[in-house]
């Protein structure tokens, strides 16, 4: 049984940990939720469920330069792609500086993250790219407004080119209450 339970709580299950379940069975429909069934060794199935996507799109920030979507959520979580310092409905640039840039990129992503439910104090996760590393210090000055206490994690990083020529990019994940 311990076998069992193992790999019931590598795949999410909480009750299996308690010893609840041996088998789990659901009859559920959702339009949100798929649905697939594992055999776990050759007593016990286990039900796993797999949120399905929902695309976020809003014009009150830039539209996708490319073939992606402004955000996506799926579960409880959103998935807001990088922001760049785009004036919405333009393809043009807020500014040349860096920290006006930032404080457009961030509310690009307000825009985006109010569109799918969610707001900065959501917010899990960022990641920050810069044209040059040299900006760290003026971008940090700008993103402490936008997260003033219990400050999301963070990476951020130096890369060779932003889209158009942009100076910084930012994306974050966000939860969903």
């Amino acid at each position: 049984a311990s076998k069992i339970v193992m790999m019931m709580r590598a795949m999410g299950l909480r009750s299996a940990s308690r010893g609840l379940v041996t088998r789990a069975k659901a009859t559920w429909s959702t339009r949100n939720v798929s649905r697939r069934t594992r055999t776990i060794g050759t007593r016990a199935r286990a039900v796993v469920c797999a949120a399905r996507k929902e695309i976020i799109s809003t014009d009150a920030a830039p539209g996708a330069v490319g073939p992606y979507s402004q955000a996506i959520k799926s579960g409880n979580m959103l998935f807001v792609s990088g922001c760049i310092p785009l004036v919405p409905g333009t393809t043009e640039f807020n500014s040349e500086a860096v920290e006006e840039q930032t404080d457009q990129a961030l509310k690009n992503m307000g825009e985006i993250l109010k569109a799918g439910g969610c707001s900065f104090d959501d917010v899990v996760k960022t990641t920050v790219l810069l044209a040059d590393i040299k900006d760290f210090a003026a971008v940090n000055g700008v993103y402490a407004k936008y997260f003033p206490s219990n400050p999301p994690a963070r990476s951020a990083f130096a890369v060779r080119e932003l889209p158009l020529g942009a100076k910084v990019e930012i994306e974050c994940i966000a939860a969903v209450a």
